[in-house]
């Protein structure tokens, strides 16, 4: 706990020095508030009682109310000031965030327990009353109370010392039961987070229509009701359970409370009845031993808030510094690339029970043209991913010109690639900003991007060309793209980036068999000085490639040529006549 105040207290006082002196000047203002109302009808009774003139009481009650007026506009004046500057504060742990979210390593964003530890850090930076926004605040409640416990500790002792004990004692009792309140509510919200994360799910589903087409066409609205109904009783049911815990709390603190206070009245009221008080004391006491209580109790409160603080802060603070290697190791000095190896490397995901890519040894050099092929979940796109980087393989080792890989920083190890995935993402820019990743780009060599990708006829015939905005649910005026389209865009942003490494990974999903032999033309030029990988399940691309990979269950079970492959007559051989023949019924040319 006490790092992680330490943690918030540079930040706050590096990101926004000027709210300590709102912080400071708000102090005074709200423990003067309470002494000050009990002081005004002592003062009242006092002056009535020694007959003091109409003018001169005027005068006390004038300057008594002026003070009680500028404290009680002071108070949410400084307030607000304060507020402004932790939303200053929070907004720049979410940027933390955020840059944590998009430097990660690509492994922890499919992991689902990296993305449950982002869910409990948000909680820190995200909303008005997170613990991020409320730290400066509940600091400011913490000073607050205790120099009210010290002024009206003063003031109640000069009438009896154990009537401070009597009620520094009951609150003691409130503070652990509202600690008891506080770790069961963590545990509750525990539980609802995970209840959360199912409903967030399918509601999001529901809201942004990528599931539209689906839901719609086989009826899955039903279902789609029943899952977040009963996602949503599931919380419910942990609400209503915290909500009990609640009450039992509160009566017991509203229960503590009322015999405290009574026992104090009481006495003061022995102390009128024996003389050894006025009334106008009385009156004063009875305010300053129900302001003493609140300060206690605001003390209590401000104490166990700002450890809800410090434990939302704990979270955050290991997701931003969970392990991450994409600033690590050195910075590539040259975009050569000799050879790429593989070396005894085995990939297992972090929740799998089994290894998806199994004790890998292939060499690639530069200018060859590689196919990497098999069915559907062979290994494939993970086996590419781990030669990007964006895996780091479990076992064994991946050597760029004979070195290890791990030894170099992510993001210029990054540069060597430029890839097509199957799942790919445009982002409401314009086409150019999409293609080249920058607002500053070479407009002709973009041009002649989209000329090899075979996209420049449709982008010359929209009305702002390159300029032209995507993503429609965005923007009004943005341009859609077909499928096919998409893929050739994508095909036009790796020839933009011109890295030593091209990679399409199944980059004829969406084209149509002609549309695909079409794209295969092209292959030889669009790699040429490259070393190449091509990832399809589709073997018709492979006559293009110096050599093909042929993956079953996360090995490499045949290698070589076409002919080579071919000629021996095994899974490759069956693969390719299955498929041949499905090309040939298209009208496809097919050289066997």
């Amino acid at each position: 706990m006490r790092e992680n105040l330490k943690y918030m207290l540079k930040n706050w006082i590096s990101w926004d020095k000027k709210s300590l002196v709102y912080f400071f000047i708000r102090v005074p203002a709200l423990v003067f508030q309470p002494i000050v109302t009990a002081y005004i009808p002592k003062a009242i009774i006092d002056a009535v009682t020694d007959g003091v003139t109409t003018q001169r009481l005027i005068l006390i009650v004038g300057l008594l109310s002026l003070l009680l007026t500028f404290t009680i506009w002071m108070d949410p004046f400084m307030r607000e000031l304060i507020r402004g500057g932790a939303r200053i504060v929070r907004m720049r742990y979410a940027v933390m965030a955020f840059e944590k979210n998009l430097k990660t390593d690509y492994v922890n964003i499919e992991d689902l327990e990296k993305r449950e530890m982002q869910k409990r850090a948000e909680k820190f930076y995200s909303g008005r009353w997170s613990g991020g926004e409320s730290f400066i605040d509940r600091c400011n409640q913490f000073c607050v109370a205790v120099v009210g416990v010290i002024a009206s500790g003063a003031l109640i002792i000069k009438i009896n010392f154990f009537i401070v004990l009597l009620i520094v004692a009951s609150c003691a009792v409130e503070f652990f039961i509202l600690k008891d309140l506080f770790l069961k509510e963590d545990e509750t919200y525990g539980e609802i987070s995970k209840r959360l994360n199912r409903f967030n799910y399918f509601y999001r589903l529901c809201k942004d229509g990528s599931a539209a087409k689906d839901i719609k066409l086989y009826s899955l609205s039903d279902y789609f009701i029943k899952a977040l109904a009963s996602a949503l009783y599931e919380t419910e049911k942990i609400y209503s359970k915290l909500s009990h815990q609640d009450a039992a709390a509160d009566f017991l603190l509203a229960l503590l409370n009322s015999v405290r206070e009574a026992i104090a009245y009481f006495y003061l009221v022995y102390l009128v009845t024996k003389g050894q008080i006025g009334v106008s004391d009385f009156v004063f006491y009875f305010g300053v031993v129900t302001g003493f209580s609140n300060w206690v109790r605001g003390l209590i409160l401000s104490v166990i808030n700002i450890g809800k603080s410090c434990k939302e802060c704990e979270a955050f603070i290991a997701y931003i510094n969970s392990g991450d290697t994409a600033e690590k190791g050195k910075k590539l000095c040259s975009k050569e690339v000799n050879s790429i190896e593989f070396k005894n490397v085995s990939y297992k995901y972090p929740s799998a029970e089994n290894e998806t890519i199994k004790n890998i040894n292939l060499k690639f050099s530069y200018g060859e043209k590689i196919a990497v092929v098999g069915e559907n979940g062979a290994g494939k796109t993970t086996l590419i991913k781990l030669l990007c980087g964006l895996y780091g393989a479990t076992s064994g080792k991946i050597l760029l010109n004979g070195e290890d890989i791990s030894g170099f920083s992510k993001e210029s190890y990054f540069d060597l690639f430029a890839p097509i995935f199957q799942d790919y993402y445009f982002l409401p820019m314009t086409v150019a900003q999409n293609i080249c990743a920058t607002a500053e780009y070479d407009a002709e060599k973009l041009n002649l991007a989209f000329e090899n990708a075979g996209i420049a006829e449709k982008i010359n015939s929209l009305l702002e060309k390159e300029n032209s905005l995507m993503d429609s649910r965005v923007y009004n005026k943005a341009v859609d793209f077909s499928g096919g389209e998409k893929q050739k865009l994508l095909l036009a942003k790796a020839v933009y980036k011109d890295a030593p490494v091209l990679i399409l990974d199944e980059p004829t999903a969406a084209l149509d068999p002609i549309a695909e032999n079409e794209l295969y033309l092209k292959y030889n030029e669009l790699t040429r000085g490259k070393l190449s990988f091509f990832i399809s399940h589709r073997l018709s691309s492979t006559r293009f490639c110096d050599r093909i990979l042929f993956m079953s269950n996360g090995r490499i079970t045949e290698e070589g040529t076409h002919e080579e492959l071919m000629a021996a007559k095994g899974a490759y051989y069956r693969m390719y006549n299955t498929q041949s023949y499905y090309y040939k019924e298209q009208g496809v040319a097919v050289n066997e």
